[in-house]
């Protein structure tokens, strides 16, 4: 499994566990796993666009 496909993941399984708890949680977990998920995202969309300039770079030819 790559880095992305376990973000990715693990953002689902917080997306789910917040829809459908499955236990009670307090005020202050909730608010620490909206926290959390919106990191893994943040964390995700700064992979995607490094992604996005090395595999430009990497292919992107110079003629100098």
């Amino acid at each position: 499994m790559t880095f992305k496909e376990t973000l990715l993941a693990t953002i689902e399984d917080n997306r789910l566990e917040m829809l459908i708890p499955s236990r009670e949680y307090s005020e202050e977990e909730r608010v620490y796993m909206r926290g959390y998920n919106q990191a893994l995202e943040d964390m995700l969309d700064d992979y995607n666009d490094e992604s996005h300039t090395i595999n430009h770079d990497k292919y992107t030819y110079s003629l100098n």
